[in-house]
């Protein structure tokens, strides 16, 4: 089948890109000497995730339990919760999920420790844990240094719970506006870890995970001797918020959102199916160099305007109704999770079709 046969919106992934992509970064981990735990949220597809797998990643990382759930029972047996799981009703599906696959989740208090604790007392259980910290994005985590020790040396105390390191995402990376600005956050990024697990290592408490790093900020945090593991995620397909960053080029971004001409009303004005419930209002980045909602390669157009079901183009240039166009997001997670279904194309034809099996898993 050809790409243009496809009904519209339609989410389409360039193969050939995509496995440039999970090279590329696996190799800048091997480069650096750590290991890279990529973060499924962005794809939610087990296929992909072993494809990473096997380009050389040693485990996942999920956002939600469900995701990991999700993941587990399509063959990934290593995986990272970076996120709080708190509440019985999450324990009940936690701990089973613990005997099928090596499963580590982040705790940020006492009291998320404790409770966790005492489910897997209860179950004869024992789970590994990292401390997430944070670096800087002001959303959860503790502070480094006297506040991530002394959560630590709380972790030590409960019989079920074994330790396995630090944990952080410097999202604020996101907020810079030059390529100078990202490089300082990953290596500040990377640096308040590494003293952070130098201080809980002077205490007596083993710290074998290091774990930090986004997508923009990866490669810097990566250089920072002490660093163990990165967990980049929208490498996979790249984006126009990437591309805004400077962490890819546009010819790098392997997804894009099939959409039909539905309607050209005006002279200057375009009309496609496909709108934020396809393309997500998210915006690109700050630097003021994205001004729109999509980006038409092909056409050197951009997204105007979004309702929920269209896109307006503001243009002169040529299109026809019907015709079909493709559309490189801004924001590649949240668009893939719009999609019950990816089409893995080889040049225009459809090679394979991956399944969005994490799609909305938010519990």
């Amino acid at each position: 089948m050809k790409a243009e046969e496809l009904d519209t919106p339609a989410l389409l992934v360039d193969l050939e890109r995509l496995q440039s992509n999970l090279e590329r970064m696996s190799a800048l981990a091997a480069e650096h000497g750590v290991t890279l735990r990529p973060h499924t949220k962005t794809h939610k597809s087990p296929e992909i995730a072993r494809m990473q797998l096997e380009a050389g990643a040693v485990g996942i990382t999920c956002a939600k339990l469900g995701e990991a759930e999700v993941m587990a029972a399509g063959g990934c047996d290593d995986i990272l919760i970076a996120n709080q799981i708190i509440g019985e009703a999450k324990y009940r599906r936690l701990l089973p999920l613990a005997r099928k696959a090596r499963v580590c989740v982040a705790v940020d208090s006492a009291f998320g420790a404790e409770s966790l604790n005492a489910a897997l007392e209860a179950a004869g259980q024992q789970l590994d844990v990292v401390i997430e910290i944070n670096c800087g994005q002001n959303r959860a985590g503790v502070l480094p240094g006297e506040e991530a020790l002394e959560l630590a040396r709380h972790v030590q105390q409960l019989s079920r719970l074994r330790l396995r390191g630090l944990m952080t995402h410097g999202g604020h990376a996101y907020n810079q506006t030059t390529p100078e600005g990202i490089e300082r956050v990953g290596l500040a990024e990377g640096r308040v870890m590494v003293e952070t697990a130098e201080l809980l290592r002077s205490h007596g408490i083993p710290v074998e995970t290091v774990s930090v790093g986004s997508s923009p900020a990866a490669r810097y945090c990566a250089r920072v001797e002490g660093v163990t593991e990165i967990r980049p995620g929208t490498y996979v397909f790249n984006d126009l918020t990437q591309v805004e960053l400077g962490a890819c080029r546009l010819q790098d971004c392997a997804l894009t959102v099939l959409a039909t001409v539905t309607s050209r009303p005006a002279r200057d004005r375009v009309v496609l199916d496909a709108g934020k419930k396809a393309l997500t209002s998210d915006p690109a980045g700050r630097t003021g160099r994205n001004p729109g909602y999509g980006f038409l390669p092909e056409r050197n157009v951009w997204v105007a305007r979004l309702s929920e079901e269209h896109a307006v183009l503001d243009t002169k240039t040529e299109f026809h109704i019907g015709e079909k166009v493709r559309i490189v997001p801004n924001h590649a997670c949240v668009v893939v999770n719009m999609f019950d279904e990816m089409y893995g194309l080889r040049g225009d034809e459809v090679e394979r079709i991956f399944r969005v099996e994490g799609r909305g898993k938010m519990q």
